[in-house]
């Protein structure tokens, strides 16, 4: 979304760079990673960052109201409700698809939230 940037990287790729990436990725867990890897960063204007967190934090202000579990109960069918679940996740993905909107902005846009730490393994594997 910042062209500068986003030219900057693709010229300085080389295939050597993202080959061994992957050697460090699969050096850690040998065999374990069953599926294509195409990470690649995405450079946001901070006007669409701040975007994101007020859309993040508009959604964490309505399933922390007190009133968000009796509104929605009737949400899950019975016969898969998990039963013991806990009050809250103890971490939180938000997954937002980047659009244009009638004016031509940016917006974020939720496609899925989740509330378990299975991409936050990848993340830190990535680190």
């Amino acid at each position: 979304m910042i062209p500068e940037l986003r030219q900057q990287y693709n010229e300085s790729f080389t295939n050597e760079k993202y080959e061994s990436f992957l050697q460090e990725l699969n050096a850690a867990h040998p065999g374990q990673i069953e599926f294509r890897v195409a990470e690649t960063p995405i450079f946001v204007p901070k006007d669409f960052t701040q975007k994101m967190l007020h859309a993040c934090e508009s959604i964490i202000d309505i399933i922390t109201d007190p009133q968000f579990k009796t509104l929605t109960k009737n949400a899950i069918p019975p016969e898969v409700n998990v039963p013991g679940e806990d009050g809250h996740p103890q971490c939180i993905a938000f997954d937002f698809g980047i659009c244009i909107n009638e004016s031509g902005v940016y917006e974020p846009q939720l496609i899925e939230m989740q509330g378990f730490p299975s991409l936050f393994a990848y993340e830190v594997l990535l680190d």
